[in-house]
């Protein structure tokens, strides 16, 4: 009996089920965003400034992405979403992506710095520097945004590079290596319903609920507040934010430069002397150009020179596997040469090989610091030959000077104008007698 009523109450409930209506399934917005929209990835610009005469060195910075930090609407303010799901960041989809510089970079002038660029200068003389520019790409297109709404990410660079500031505001500014970045995502049928019949046709009509991403803003630094409530796009910004589009990075750098006096009634003015100037800490890679036109690019043997065959490079490579890096110049009197762009905490030695004179050195400049910035010489090595500097952090110059002195013996030997004036007296006293020879003949 009990079967009979089971069997009968079931199919009660399945004849009920076949009369009612299936219950509606609430209403969600689509996981993907609109596939013809635009505005699915940003670009953010990375800089590295350096002065004109440095080459670019090798140089690698890694970009990270999280969320920012939610806040609640006010009267005035909108709500800011903490950012979800992890956009790709050149492609990579770890999060994470790596820009790199190298000597083979082409720059740009800053006097021809292109429209748009934002890249931040160390001076205000438009012609000492220039930039390479380089763009991170941020893919929000496999982000699965829930709700219409701002939604905030913390882009952070960082990167250790001798001689590199990141982060780079100016002299007056401390380095800022974050920016906020907020994505606005909106409800696209909304937006849809808000173009002309002729926009219209750029896209695709709504069909069912689904997102879009309009607009993307950066700003300085870790941003707290919330954009405002106002039609003035200029002014909806959060308070004290400043909008940003890229990041700078400076490449500090400073020149060599070396040079040559002779003295004494010894010294040859013609003679060459050797230098070998050994740089470490240095970046493996790096391309040092040298200013040659205070020097023979190859010097010609002579008689006073025991060199041979002589080289004065232009260029000097640090080897792709190491960090230090050494190269003999040839100088004569009156001659220099600039090794230009060492990059800030290079160390490095000048040597010069005196031969038979009495060698002495003195450097100029502002390069008497340590590491820690403390005025001092602690770090510069100056003997009567030799330089060395263990943390560079200014332009240097290194005069040598080469003395070869001689003293010609008293009572030896006569002077050049003894012998003449000796000839000139015998000359007189044969004179008078030949002339009082004559005259006893005449007699």
């Amino acid at each position: 009996m009990k079967k009979l009523i089971t069997a009968a109450a079931a199919a009660a409930i399945a004849l009920i089920g076949t009369q009612l209506p299936a219950l509606a399934a609430g209403t969600v917005y689509k996981t993907s965003l609109m596939t013809d929209e635009a505005h699915k990835t940003t670009v953010f610009d990375k800089y590295l400034v350096l002065e004109k005469e440095a080459n670019v060195p090798n140089a690698a910075f890694t970009f990270s992405i999280e969320a920012g930090t939610a806040a609640a609407a006010t009267d005035t303010t909108l709500a800011v979403l903490a950012g979800i799901g992890t956009p790709k960041l050149n492609a990579d989809t770890d999060g994470d992506a790596e820009i790199a510089f190298a000597p083979a970079d082409t720059a740009t002038d800053e006097a021809s710095k292109a429209t748009g660029d934002t890249p931040v200068f160390a001076t205000a003389d438009t012609s000492d520097e220039k930039y390479v520019k380089k763009t991170l790409t941020l893919d929000f297109s496999g982000i699965a945004f829930p709700e219409p709404g701002i939604y905030r990410y913390i882009l952070e660079e960082t990167g250790d590079n001798q001689g590199v500031i990141n982060g780079y505001q100016g002299e007056e500014n401390d380095p800022v290596t974050k920016r906020t970045l907020d994505v606005y995502v909106e409800d696209y049928e909304n937006f849809y319903s808000g173009l002309t019949e002729a926009q219209k046709a750029d896209y695709t009509a709504p069909d069912g609920h689904q997102l879009l991403i309009t607009g993307y803003v950066f700003y300085e630094g870790d941003a707290a507040g919330a954009p405002k409530k106002t039609d003035d796009a200029d002014t909806a910004k959060p308070d004290e934010s400043v909008k940003s589009s890229g990041i700078t990075n400076l490449y500090e750098t400073q020149d060599l430069t070396f040079s040559k006096t002779v003295t004494g009634n010894q010294g040859s003015k013609d003679k060459y002397f050797k230098f070998t100037v050994t740089i470490e800490n240095a970046v493996a890679g790096t391309v040092y150009d040298v200013d040659l036109s205070n020097a023979d690019a190859a010097p010609a043997k002579n008689a006073a020179t025991v060199y041979d065959p002589m080289t004065n490079p232009a260029k000097i490579t640090v080897p792709a596997d190491a960090t230090t890096v050494t190269q003999d110049f040839y100088l004569q009197h009156g001659q220099s040469v600039t090794i230009l762009g060492l990059a800030k905490g290079t160390k490095y030695t000048v040597t010069e090989t005196p031969e038979d004179y009495t060698a002495s050195a003195a450097v100029t400049g502002g390069d008497v610091k340590t590491g820690d910035g403390i005025a001092s010489e602690a770090d510069i090595t100056l003997s009567s030959n030799a330089m060395q500097d263990d943390y560079m952090q200014d332009d240097a110059t290194v005069a040598y000077i080469n003395n070869r002195e001689g003293v010609i013996p008293t009572g030896i030997l006569l002077s050049a104008a003894a012998p003449m004036l000796f000839c000139s007296a015998m000359a007189g006293v044969l004179t008078v007698l030949v002339i009082r020879r004559v005259k006893k003949k005449d007699q």
